[in-house]
């Protein structure tokens, strides 16, 4: 039986069928038991915690040196007393991360016998964080910050397409979207082979070709909603997609 075309089958808004509400950094800013706001947080500095981990590497740190950074920041970062700074102001979540990373190092090594970190944040799960950091290429002649919004901008593609791949793993036809949606952003080699795929999985070329544009228009949903997640205003998602895809670009 040919596959189902992807424009057939029921779509979900991504706001209700990902990982997060769609507008999580405003919900934090927002909320009014303390408890939400740091469930919240944690949520969203677990999702984007890597570019940290690249900007620390962009400045000079070892690996284990910026792992470790990242983690005692992260306990910083997780406590009630950040919770004042979060509710401050309508700053994009990137430029907040970044600043209080930043402002934590400085007092950090300026500190003297100070206490063991995250002594106050024993709750916070995040032991796990060390583990999962792979070796970032370092980019020779770009700055720290540069780094981290590129590193920022293949976040939040990362977070997306994890998105789009968990909603077709839920389609009857999920082997032939998910080597579809492999082939579309395939970023390396010649151009997908549509006649092939069409002829394994019984379906016309134009079909093949038209479930590969509801896909890419289906990410780009996606896509939008993890920027809507990081920025305060539905005014800002557009400024900040643009930026996103020149960054895409320029590190292409």
């Amino acid at each position: 039986m040919p596959a189902e075309p992807l424009s057939s089958m029921p779509q979900h808004p991504a706001g209700n069928s990902g990982l997060f509400p769609a507008t999580m950094w405003s919900m934090i800013q927002a909320a009014k038991e303390e408890t939400e706001a740091l469930t919240g947080l944690e949520r969203l500095a677990r999702a984007y915690w890597r570019p940290l981990f690249v900007f620390a590497r962009q400045r000079g740190a070892s690996h284990d040196v910026a792992a470790d950074e990242v983690q005692g920041f992260f306990e910083h970062l997780l406590s009630r007393d950040m919770l004042k700074n979060v509710q401050r102001g309508e700053v994009r979540f990137r430029s907040f991360l970044l600043r209080c990373f930043t402002n934590w190092h400085v007092n950090e090594h300026e500190r003297e016998g100070a206490a063991k970190r995250g002594g106050g944040a024993a709750f916070v799960r995040i032991d796990d964080l060390g583990s999962q950091i792979d070796e970032p290429a370092l980019i020779e002649g770009e700055s720290p910050d540069t780094a981290y919004d590129q590193g920022w901008a293949r976040a939040l593609v990362e977070q997306a397409m994890k998105r789009l791949e968990l909603e077709l793993q839920q389609h009857d036809n999920r082997v032939f979207l998910l080597e579809l949606r492999q082939r579309t952003f395939a970023t390396r080699g010649a151009g997908p082979d549509w006649e092939e795929l069409a002829l394994r999985h019984g379906m016309s070329h134009g079909a093949v070709r038209k479930a590969a544009a509801d896909l890419r228009k289906r990410f780009g949903v996606l896509l939008r909603t993890e920027v809507r997640n990081i920025v305060s205003k539905d005014e800002e998602v557009d400024d900040e997609l643009r930026y996103l895809i020149n960054l895409l670009s320029i590190a292409a």
